[in-house]
């Protein structure tokens, strides 16, 4: 049985959601245990959207600037905006059919991650140029490292200090940026890949998108990186300060957020990204 809207929603939400749509029901509850955020798949007279509810997250926001104002190049391969309320938390986008990458027969195709490539390359537009960007990396590096006391090697935290101290910050271009760009947020529909889950876009560097591929899935299996690289036209060893950093910004990010939610299987995800940024970098 399908869950009751009143138990996933908040009041204000529902009116919303009657306003909007008119007769709605919810299909399915697909939403992740550790966030506060509902994903519900409902089903209106126009055919199936997806629901994105909070009452305390930024993803929402982020969600609503992103169909706003980076989504439009990958036109029928992502979700389009229907309607969104930043200050009610609740965002609907129409449902992209498929099934998603992630467990599925075409999580190791080397075609897969080629369309993928191709993908980002569409969605990584350049915006502005900023010198803010490595200043406030190493900042939130420096809040990691304290916060990863006791969660990760010392010699690795050490050398890590170590790296970001010999850091020299520059310029970087900014890009619309997915955020989270891997297997679970990729459809697949009869051969054609989509794009899905906005809620971690924002304006970075380019190469920010190529780190959790990295960890996840190219290193062991560097076909799918060549296929990937391939097709985006860019490796992020060009801009190897850049790519370094981010690195370490997001190995140290994932131990502690992990740690802080009680995922103890993402914590030790992030406790192998350390590792492996210690030995590559260090």
């Amino acid at each position: 049985m399908a869950p009751s809207p009143a138990d996933l929603l908040s009041p204000q939400q529902l009116r919303l959601l009657d306003d909007w749509l008119g007769e709605w029901h919810v299909e399915e509850d697909m939403s992740w245990e550790l966030q506060d955020i509902r994903v519900l798949r409902v089903g209106t007279p126009r055919g199936p959207a997806v629901v994105k509810a909070s009452r305390t997250s930024h993803h929402i926001q982020r969600e609503i600037r992103a169909h706003q104002r980076m989504t439009a190049p990958l036109g029928a391969r992502s979700p389009r905006l229907l309607h969104g309320d930043g200050r009610a938390g609740l965002v609907v986008s129409t449902w992209l059919p498929g099934r998603l990458v992630q467990g599925g027969p075409y999580e190791h195709s080397p075609a897969t991650f080629a369309q993928a490539g191709q993908l980002l390359a569409l969605l990584h537009r350049p915006v502005q140029e900023t010198r803010s960007y490595d200043s406030a990396a190493v900042h939130k590096i420096g809040d990691f490292l304290e916060r990863a006391r006791g969660l990760a090697p010392a010699a690795h935290l050490t050398a890590v200090r170590g790296i970001v101290d010999a850091h020299r910050p520059s310029a970087r271009w900014l890009y619309a940026t997915h955020g989270d760009y891997q297997p679970r947020n990729w459809v697949e529909d009869r051969g054609t890949v989509g794009v899905i889950d906005f809620g971690r876009a924002g304006y970075r560097p380019w190469v920010t998108d190529f780190v959790r591929l990295e960890h996840a899935y190219f290193t062991d299996h560097p076909e799918l990186r060549t296929a990937f690289l391939t097709a985006y036209g860019r490796d992020p060893a060009e801009e190897m300060d850049s790519w370094r950093l981010d690195n370490i910004l997001q190995a140290l990010g994932t131990l502690v957020w992990a740690h802080d939610v009680g995922d103890a299987p993402f914590e030790e995800s992030g406790r192998k990204m350390l590792t492996r940024v210690v030995e590559r970098f260090a």
